[in-house]
């Protein structure tokens, strides 16, 4: 039925077959049928009563069956009627007694923030769940951010809290963080201090943040107004002596070559760091001179 339901002939009796198999004693059935009907909910005739029975789930009494109406919640939010009760289950499976139910529901958030109406408090959610106690449910609600970033209503409070998060005192939160930056860079008011704040992430203690500063870096790049500047930064990045922020500086120089004024002067740095003393930096470079490779003035000493 989850992957049939839209080829039914009768969608009406199969739809009365689902409702009937979500009110099963056994949890089992109700964990399947909460499944199948965030799969089926846009092909179901009466969205009303289906919103009804998907709410009531997440309220069973059994765990397995509110994880599966959180995950059956975030593929239907979109068809939802009620979408500012569906994103208040969404918060409250959050909160949770049971892990697998927050995980699920955190990982639910991002792709339904576009839909919600009330976009400014659907925000101060996000920003409150970037700080809980969890560590997967902040980890998840950061994803969330960036994502949701582009529908803010007001970008420059969404900016401020964006930047304040950079400095968490978690920090899978800064890590986090930079991986938000790297999805909502571009639409960022003050792309000068977003860039700032992950050239200051690059020297975090979490050494997990460096792969997601790398790839925000290279992503942000492009954005930058002085890309001069931004270059420097990143060549300074490359001569630190921590092997991990030369490693993530070095990731985002292929990514950036391309956008760089002096592409001479960046295809030097770029040759330098392919005969680094460090095995991880010529790994790193080698990867990057493969993203570089058609902007480089010198294939044939690139090859």
């Amino acid at each position: 039925m989850r992957a049939n339901f839209s080829n039914l002939s009768d969608r009406y009796q199969a739809w009365q077959d689902l409702r009937r198999l979500t009110l099963d004693k056994d949890y089992g059935v109700r964990w399947r049928a909460a499944e199948a009907l965030g799969n089926a909910f846009r092909h179901v005739p009466d969205k009303n009563q289906a919103w009804q029975d998907l709410h009531r789930l997440t309220q069973d009494e059994n765990s397995y069956v509110r994880w599966s109406a959180a995950r059956a919640l975030g593929t239907a939010f979109s068809h939802v009627i009620d979408k500012e009760l569906a994103w208040q289950d969404l918060v409250r499976l959050t909160q949770d007694e049971n892990r697998g139910v927050q995980w699920r529901a955190a990982g639910a958030l991002g792709n339904t923030f576009s839909y919600v109406v009330d976009k400014e408090q659907t925000w101060t959610d996000l920003i409150r769940l970037a700080q809980d106690e969890n560590s997967y449910v902040r980890w998840r609600a950061e994803g969330a951010l960036g994502t949701a970033f582009s529908h803010a209503l007001d970008k420059e409070q969404a900016w401020q809290d964006l930047h304040r998060l950079t400095r968490d005192k978690y920090s899978d939160v800064r890590w986090s963080a930079a991986d938000a930056l790297r999805t909502a860079f571009c639409h960022v008011p003050d792309k000068n201090q977003a860039w700032q704040d992950l050239i200051r992430l690059t020297q975090d203690e979490n050494i997990d943040a460096h792969e997601s500063v790398a790839d925000a870096l290279a992503t942000a790049f492009s954005h930058v107004l002085d890309k001069e500047h931004a270059w420097q930064d990143l060549i300074r990045l490359i001569r630190d002596e921590d092997s991990d922020v030369r490693g993530s500086a070095t990731d985002a120089l292929g990514s950036a070559f391309g956008y760089v004024p002096d592409k001479n002067q960046a295809w030097q740095d770029l040759h330098s760091l392919t005969k680094d003393e460090n095995s991880y930096i010529r790994w790193s470079a080698a990867d990057a001179l493969g993203t570089a490779f058609r902007h480089v003035p010198d294939k044939e000493q690139a090859w």
